[in-house]
């Protein structure tokens, strides 16, 4: 856990200054391992994995997170067309 804190908080000071990097941590799968991440782990690795995500846009974030294709499946059968 120390290891991904000091990772956490390196990703943290750079991706709120950085396009190039929010875009390419998006890209190489990053994103969508913090989402996972804050699913399993608690404490102090929550600060940074919330200082991180605030560097997207919502939905985004929402996109990567593990339960969203569950979510969406959920929408259509609670849809009732017209």
């Amino acid at each position: 856990v120390k290891v991904q804190k000091y990772v956490l908080k390196q990703f943290a000071s750079i991706l709120p200054h950085d396009v190039e990097a929010r875009r390419s941590f998006v890209q190489n799968g990053g994103l969508q391992f913090l989402q996972e991440l804050n699913e399993t782990v608690g404490g102090k690795l929550t600060g940074f994995i919330h200082q991180i995500n605030t560097c997207y846009p919502p939905e985004i974030v929402e996109y990567y997170s593990p339960n969203y294709s569950k979510r969406l499946l959920d929408k259509i059968d609670d849809f009732q067309p017209d």
